[in-house]
C-alpha cells in the first residue's frame, strides 16, 4: 500500500476561508482574540446552498479579513494562531438515524464534494435518481484512503441510506491495480465486492441487472475524471449520455468522491465535522506522495512535508496541471476542494508568446467534447459571451488538450473558463431579476 503522510506539525498560521464551496459564503461566528477548539463552528450562513465551516485546530483568532486563497482570489477568512492544545468540542456519534436525520448531519458537518457542491445537496437533487457513483479514479487520493477502506465503504452505504438511492457504483481506473486489489478484499453487506470491467457496451447497468448486490466496483479505462468531466463519467461508466447543457442527475445519476464518503462516516459514526482531506503533491518536490492535511494549513507546509521544493520552483498549481489554478503565493491554504498540488520548475514553465490563430483546427480535432475551442476563445476575448454559450462553452471539461496542441500557444482554456464564469454570472443575474419581478 502506498505510503501516506499525516501532517501533524502545527503551522505558524492557519487561514480558514469562510467559503470553501460553490455557494453562499459564511459569516464568521468568532471575533479577534477569541480562543477556539477543534471542531468548533467558525462560520454559519443561511440559504439553500451552504456549507458550514469548522476549525480543525485549537488556537486564537489572530484576525478576520481577506486572505489568499487557492482559487486565486482573496476570500474572507478567519486567521488562527494554532496551539498545542488538542481539546475539541464534544463529538456525538449518531446511531439508527432516519434518512432525513442523516442528511441533516451531513449538512451540519459541512461536507463538500470534490466538485465544490455541498454533499447534502448533491445527494438530494430533487430528481429521480437510481445510482450513486463514487469517483475513485484519482489513484493517489484513493490509495490514501485504502488504509481506512472499511470506513469509506460504510460512509458510502450511509450516503445511499440518506439519499434513498437504491444502488451504488464505485469507479476505479483499470490500471490502478493497488485499488482494485484492496476492493477485492473488501466486504459489504456480508459479501465480497463484485469487481467488473467496463468493456464495449457492458456498462455498470449491465452488471447490476444480473446481480442483487447493492454496491459494485467497476474498472473503467485509464481516465481520471476531474470535476469538469462528470458528464463524460456518466457516459463512459453508466452508458448514459448527458445532453449538452445538462448534468448527470438528468440521467438519474449522482456523483460523489472517496473523500466525502470517508467524511460522511466520520460525521455520522464519530460525530466529527469535515476537518481534513488527502492531498496529492507531485512534480518538483523531493518526496512526491499523498498527505492527510487539515483545512487551513498553508500549501508551503504541505510541500515541506513532502521534502520541500526540488530546486527553485517556477509555478505551483492547485488541482491539476491541465485545468488547475496557478497560485501566486504558497501561503494560500488547503481547502475542502483541494485535491492535488503540482510543482513545476522554472525550466518546465512555458514561456512561449501567444500569436494569432492560424486556423489549423488541431484544437477542434482533439476536443473530447466536439467543441470549437478556438471560436469560443475568440468570442470570449471579445466579450461576446452569448455567442460562447451558443457554442456550448459550458460543456467544456477544461481538460487542456486544446491548449497543448495549439501551435499559436493561445490561452484557450483560460479564455473558455472565463467565458463560462461570465455566462454563469449572466444567468444568475437574470434569475435574480426574474425572482424580484
Amino acid at each position: 500500500m502506498s505510503d501516506v503522510i499525516r501532517l501533524d506539525k502545527l503551522p505558524e498560521k492557519v487561514i480558514i476561508p469562510m467559503r470553501q464551496h460553490d455557494g453562499i459564503a459564511c459569516a464568521p461566528l468568532v471575533k479577534k482574540g477569541e480562543e477556539v477548539l477543534v471542531g468548533q463552528k467558525l462560520g454559519e450562513c443561511e440559504g439553500s446552498d451552504l456549507a458550514y465551516v469548522h476549525s480543525p485546530f485549537c488556537g486564537t483568532v489572530e484576525s478576520i479579513g481577506l486572505m489568499p486563497n487557492p482559487s486565486g482570489k482573496r476570500i474572507l477568512s478567519v486567521v488562527l494562531t494554532p496551539s498545542e492544545c488538542t481539546q475539541s468540542v464534544e463529538f456525538v456519534p449518531e446511531k439508527n438515524a432516519s434518512p432525513s436525520r442523516l442528511i441533516q448531519i451531513i449538512k451540519e458537518a459541512g461536507i463538500v464534494e470534490y466538485y465544490e457542491k455541498p454533499t447534502y445537496l448533491a445527494l438530494k437533487p430533487e430528481k429521480r435518481i437510481d445510482t450513486l457513483v463514487m469517483n475513485a479514479t484519482f489513484p493517489l487520493i484513493t490509495h490514501a484512503y485504502l488504509g481506512s477502506l472499511d470506513k469509506v465503504l460504510k460512509g458510502f452505504s450511509l450516503m445511499l441510506e440518506a439519499s434513498g438511492i437504491s444502488r451504488g457504483v464505485i469507479v476505479v481506473r483499470a490500471d490502478d491495480k493497488e485499488s482494485i486489489k484492496a476492493f477485492k478484499g473488501a466486504v459489504v453487506d456480508g459479501k465480497p465486492l463484485t469487481i467488473a470491467p467496463i468493456i464495449g457496451k457492458r456498462h455498470a447497468d449491465y452488471y447490476l441487472e444480473d446481480i442483487d448486490d447493492r454496491i459494485i466496483v467497476v474498472a473503467a479505462g485509464k481516465v481520471t475524471y476531474t470535476p469538469t468531466m462528470m458528464n463524460l463519467l456518466s457516459a463512459d461508466v453508466m452508458g448514459r449520455k448527458v445532453s449538452l447543457g445538462h448534468e448527470p442527475s438528468d440521467v438519474h445519476i449522482v456523483v460523489c468522491g472517496v473523500k466525502s464518503a470517508k467524511a460522511v462516516y466520520d460525521a455520522i459514526s464519530e460525530g466529527k465535522p469535515y476537518l481534513e482531506n488527502a492531498v496529492t503533491v507531485i512534480g518538483a518536490v523531493n518526496k512526491p506522495g499523498a498527505v492527510i492535511v487539515r483545512f487551513g494549513t498553508p500549501i508551503k507546509d504541505v510541500i515541506d512535508a513532502c521534502g520541500g521544493y526540488k530546486g527553485e520552483p517556477g509555478k505551483v498549481i492547485v488541482n491539476g496541471s491541465m485545468g488547475g489554478v496557478a497560485i501566486y503565493t504558497d501561503e494560500a491554504p488547503v481547502v475542502k476542494n483541494t485535491t492535488g498540488i503540482v510543482v513545476q520548475t522554472k525550466a518546465e514553465v512555458l514561456q512561449d508568446e501567444t500569436t494569432a490563430c492560424i486556423h489549423c483546427a488541431r484544437c477542434v480535432d482533439i476536443c473530447p467534447m466536439n467543441l470549437l475551442p478556438t471560436r469560443i476563445a475568440s468570442y470570449a476575448d471579445m466579450g461576446k459571451y452569448e455567442e460562447c454559450e451558443h457554442l456550448y462553452a459550458m460543456n467544456c471539461i477544461e481538460c487542456g488538450a486544446c491548449a497543448v496542441v495549439c501551435p499559436s500557444k493561445r490561452h484557450l482554456v483560460q479564455l473558455i473558463k472565463y467565458s463560462k464564469l461570465q455566462i454563469h454570472n449572466i444567468c444568475a443575474a437574470e434569475a435574480m431579476e426574474e425572482a424580484t419581478k
